[in-house]
Parts: C-alpha cells; sequence; structure tokens
C-alpha cells in the first residue's frame, strides 16, 4: 500500500508505515501526476482536494488532519465511494489556550480586570466549548452563542443576540459555510452591518475561517474607534494575507493558533484510526512513546508576589507567548509577506500544551495552584 502525506503531518511515518510505504509532499505543491498510484492520501487545509486532483487516481482514503472540511469537495469523494475523514477537535485545547494568551495580553496592555467584563463565544463545539471551560475555571464571565447546535437540542444555555451584543469581547469558532450549507450561513459573517449591532465590543479575535471576517469591513470598524482591537489568527486569501489589516490588529499570527504539538498528534492518531477501519487493519500505537516526544525539560518557576491572574497569565505565557508569533509574523512586512507567511507555518517551532509543563509548586502564589492544575498544569 502506497500512503503520500503532508510533510506537516507529525508522526504519519511511526504510526502508517507499519500499514504500507510512507511518502510526504509540501501542502501546496500537489499535483495529479503524484497520486498516480497511491492509496491513500493525508493532508492539511492548505491542500485543496477537488475532482481534478482525484480523477485519474486510485486513492481509495482521503483524511485531513484538521477540523476544517471547506477545502474538500465532500459530495464528489462521496459520489466516488471514497472513504474521508477529518480530525474535529483535535487542536481545541491548543486553540483555546492561544485565546487565552490573547486575553492576557489584553488584560495587560489595557489595564483590564478580565473578571469584569463579558467574553462572547460564537460557535459552542469542541473549540468554542474547551474555551468556555477555562473561562469558567479562571471566573472569566462568558456566554456561548450557537444557532446549529441550539436547533440541534443543545442543552446548554445560549446567549440570545442582544445578550450578544452586549459582550466587551467576541471570539469565533465557527466553520466556514454559505447560504447553501447552513441557515446561518459564516462565510462574512462578521462585516460592518453585523458589528454594528455589537454595541459594547471593543475586542475581537478569529481562530475559525478568514473568511467568516470581511476584511475590508474590519478595517473600517478598527479605523472608527481606536480603542477597537483584533487578535486575527486566520485571513482571507492565505498565504497572501492583508498586509494593511495586519498593520492595524493588536496581534495578528499566520493560522498557527491550534498548532500545538499535541493537537497535531491528536489529528493524525485519528486519520490512522479512520484508515485502519477503511482497510480492516490492525490499529495499535504506543501513547506513552508518541506524546513523551519532545517534552519541556525546564520547570515553570512563578514569583510568589504575583496576584491570581498575574501567576496564571505568567504561566500561560511560559506555555505559550501570543506575542511572540506576532513579532515573527510582521518580520515578514518589510519582504515577501506571502512567502514568509508559509515559511513560518512550515518551519514552526514544536509547541507543547499546558499539559506538557511541570509547575515549581514552590514558587506557586497561594491560591494559583489549584487552578493552574484545572487548566492542565502537572507538579
Amino acid at each position: 500500500m502506497k500512503i503520500l502525506a503532508d510533510e506537516n503531518i507529525p508522526e504519519a511515518k511511526s504510526l502508517f508505515s507499519k500499514h504500507g510505504k510512507v511518502s510526504t509532499f509540501e501542502g501546496r505543491d500537489l499535483d495529479a501526476k503524484r497520486l498516480e498510484d497511491v492509496d491513500a492520501l493525508l493532508v492539511r487545509s492548505i491542500t485543496p482536494i477537488t475532482q481534478q486532483l482525484l480523477k485519474d487516481s486510485n486513492v481509495k482514503f482521503v483524511g485531513t488532519a484538521t477540523i476544517g472540511t471547506d477545502h474538500v469537495d465532500m459530495d464528489w469523494l462521496k459520489q466516488q465511494g471514497i472513504n474521508f475523514s477529518n480530525a474535529p477537535g483535535c487542536n481545541a485545547i491548543a486553540v483555546a489556550e492561544y485565546v487565552l494568551s490573547g486575553l492576557f495580553v489584553i488584560s495587560t496592555k489595557y489595564n483590564l480586570d478580565l473578571r469584569t467584563v463579558k467574553v462572547g463565544i460564537i460557535g459552542a463545539g469542541n473549540v468554542g466549548s474547551a474555551l468556555a471551560t477555562r473561562l469558567g475555571i479562571l471566573g472569566i464571565p462568558y456566554g456561548i452563542y450557537d444557532p446549529p447546535l441550539a436547533d440541534a437540542g443543545d442543552s446548554r444555555t445560549m446567549m440570545t443576540e442582544e445578550e450578544l451584543s452586549d459582550c466587551d469581547i467576541l471570539t469565533f469558532h465557527v466553520p466556514l459555510t454559505n447560504s447553501e450549507q447552513s441557515n446561518w450561513p459564516t462565510k462574512q459573517l462578521v462585516n460592518l452591518d453585523y458589528l454594528s449591532k455589537m454595541s459594547a465590543l471593543k475586542y475581537l479575535f478569529n481562530t475559525c475561517r478568514g473568511a467568516v471576517f470581511k476584511t475590508d469591513d474590519i478595517k473600517s470598524w478598527l479605523a472608527e474607534n481606536n480603542e477597537r482591537q483584533c487578535i486575527i489568527d486566520v485571513w482571507e486569501n492565505e498565504p497572501n494575507i492583508d498586509t494593511e489589516l495586519l498593520q492595524k490588529c493588536l496581534l495578528g499570527t499566520p493560522h498557527i493558533a491550534g498548532h500545538s504539538y499535541e493537537g497535531k498528534v491528536r489529528g493524525t492518531i485519528m486519520l490512522y484510526q479512520a484508515f485502519c477501519k477503511c482497510f480492516d487493519l490492525d490499529c495499535q500505537w504506543d501513547r506513552d512513546k508518541i506524546f513523551g516526544k519532545n517534552l519541556p525539560k525546564d520547570v515553570i518557576q512563578l514569583q510568589q508576589d504575583l496576584n491570581f491572574m498575574q501567576a496564571t497569565s505568567s504561566a500561560i505565557w511560559k506555555v505559550y507567548n501570543i506575542t511572540d508569533d506576532d513579532k515573527a509574523l510582521r518580520a515578514g512586512m518589510k519582504r515577501d509577506l506571502t512567502s514568509h507567511f508559509d515559511r513560518l507555518r512550515k518551519g514552526y517551532k514544536v509547541r507543547r500544551e499546558c499539559t506538557a509543563h511541570r509547575l515549581d509548586e514552590l514558587t506557586v502564589p497561594d491560591g494559583s495552584l489549584r487552578t493552574l492544575k484545572q487548566l492542565g498544569f502537572k507538579s
């Protein structure tokens, strides 16, 4: 069996090679010729899966190590009887930790007590739920808004549109859909008309899909009031992102919010399990061996004189500091930003989630240790 995998899917060779020969490719550089004798294709979001790409191939299984599937022609795959799998929820924790890192930047930069504001979570699936759990642990007020889930019978209390308009911070975790796919289409959902209804809104996060935001309208909204701020990880027309929008953002990153080691490996494992089911193969793997790689060597030390929020933000930033990725992306603004964007993603650092980090308990201020452990830190 021949398996072709995006070079940025971690542990693909260690997992899949027991069942066949694994070759890799660069995500934006795949043509039909490479697929002539391939049985299984593993991709990420930058590789469009189309009829043109696959029509002359022998591919029987396609997997994307991502939550989203808007880069995949699902209807055509189904018509052809090609098995498909994605990885819903694989990077939910990573994205939630990314948003926390951004929230603490806002809190520090603008002297804002996060326990006095309200965060609106748009999209209450895996990512939105992971974020809600963490905000609850930290005592940061939040509400969730997800009409499709509410219609499907989700029992959680959802905000009304009126309550949504009272939120100081909105963070988006929705799939990209159009009016043919959903009664609540999200393509360019966040435009001037939408924003005009959000009377209390000052801070926007987008970590889901770039096209959920209408770029020109976001720029206009930011220009209207210098107190408004955006933190954006996903952009329309990636990797050819809008330089002016990046300049106007408080923080901008190159579509890496979910790029933790754990998140990527969970995605690979989910594809591996689906692949084995598709081909009726033995599905075994060593969890300790895979997740035991690249563990941080240093124990996190804090300062005893920090208050609760300062201690939490310090610990989160030692795990993941969003400003590092912002600086790295802005460094390419004087060069070819499109190529720079892709290089940053391709060569992204090994980033571990809170669960991979240990705390020096003696340095943790009183009252913070239990909370940090609830966020996943070990001691």
